[in-house]
């Protein structure tokens, strides 16, 4: 009777591989996560800042989230959250300028300010 069958130390030694090589691709993906999600805010602070400015230009002065919403110019402004942690996203309205800022917990995704990328 010659039968082939694998050995207890075999299969020990392709789990111990496999765990080694999850312990080393997990972390990675982890972090690749996180710089998608930071990706996506600083877009979702850039659309926004395009929608300020595009109502600027319609009337001469900066809004709040949700008047960009009611007014068309971007109609979807007031559904815009942070990927990260989930927080909707604040016009920040000083004088005639505006700051839509994102510090979403211990990550902070920086700040849009009068269009321009401050990160």
């Amino acid at each position: 009777m010659n039968r082939r069958a694998f050995t207890l130390i075999e299969l020990m030694i392709v789990v111990v591989i496999i765990g080694i090589l999850s312990s080393i691709a997990i972390p990675k993906f982890t972090s690749i996560k996180e710089q998608t999600n930071e990706a996506a805010c600083r877009c979702n602070m850039r659309a926004l800042g395009s929608a300020e400015a595009l109502y600027y230009a319609q009337h001469n002065l900066f809004t709040s989230v949700g008047n960009l919403s009611s007014s068309g110019v971007m109609r979807n402004a007031h559904l815009l959250e942070c990927p990260t942690a989930g927080i909707r996203y604040v016009v920040i309205l000083e004088n005639d300028t505006y700051r839509i800022p994102c510090t979403s917990g211990a990550a902070d995704h920086g700040s849009m300010d009068d269009g321009l990328s401050s990160w």
